[in-house]
């Protein structure tokens, strides 16, 4: 638990309706977006679980929002191999230290900035079975740079989820995998009860934002944010890979 300025305080406070109202447009990206805000403010350490916890009132209002369009079966299949991977690697990510805390994000981030430039598109199919193989790597990545979006939404999507479908059904594969993180977290003294009180209000902007995202889904023009956002992120990377000691 950490005291924080109030400037400071405001400054996560935009970033936390910023943040969730992309996701609630794009359904990923807003905890890349405030992954850096969290970062420089409570230190590297904290700023993984401190946007699970966060991510999560997120995901949880956003799942509520589309609740009718949930594909359980995805889910399932996802959940099933996510959620114990997402317990590994939160235990893994309480021992790491700082510093390479902050490399596997810029590298994290760079490899993300460049897949987009590049337009990789994968994979070239997605069945039950590969979103369930998916659930390893994507639990563990959540863990260390604090979602999995990024990994499971391709496959989603290749698999035919679009629009409402993707939206409800992503938000609770990553809410569960959060919840594990969180758990095992709570269990190795990194959270506790006041880092929730301290959170709380942010929480509650996390689930105004996913309702504005709702609402602006169609009416956002997506690719000049989307090249400044790319651009922050490139600079974010670059940042924790090489100058952060």
């Amino acid at each position: 638990m950490i005291t924080l300025p109030v400037n400071d305080y405001l400054v996560l406070a935009a970033g936390a309706l910023l943040a969730s109202t992309v996701s609630g447009i794009a359904g990923v990206g807003g905890g890349m977006i405030y992954l850096p805000i969290l970062a420089e403010i409570v230190g590297m350490k904290l700023a993984v679980p401190y946007l699970s916890l966060l991510l999560l009132s997120g995901n949880l209002s956003r799942a509520y929002f589309a609740r009718k369009f949930v594909d359980w079966k995805v889910l399932k299949a996802f959940l099933i191999t996510a959620v114990p991977s997402a317990a590994v690697g939160a235990l893994a990510y309480a021992y790491l230290p700082a510093y390479w805390i902050a490399k596997i994000l810029g590298v994290y981030l760079i490899v993300y900035v460049g897949l987009n430039f590049l337009r990789v598109q994968w994979p070239k199919t997605a069945d039950i079975r590969s979103i369930s193989f998916i659930g390893i790597p994507a639990g563990v990545t959540s863990a260390v740079v604090g979602g999995s979006g990024l990994i499971l939404a391709p496959y989603f999507l290749r698999y035919g989820l679009m629009k409402e479908s993707f939206l409800a059904t992503e938000a609770l594969s990553t809410a569960g995998t959060h919840i594990a993180k969180l758990i095992v977290w709570s269990g190795a003294s990194l959270l506790g009860v006041k880092d929730f009180l301290l959170l709380l209000p942010l929480m509650v902007l996390m689930i105004a934002g996913s309702y504005f995202g709702k609402v602006l889904v169609s009416r956002m023009r997506a690719r000049v944010f989307k090249g400044i956002m790319l651009a922050v992120l490139a600079v974010v990377g670059i940042r924790f890979l090489f100058f952060f000691e």
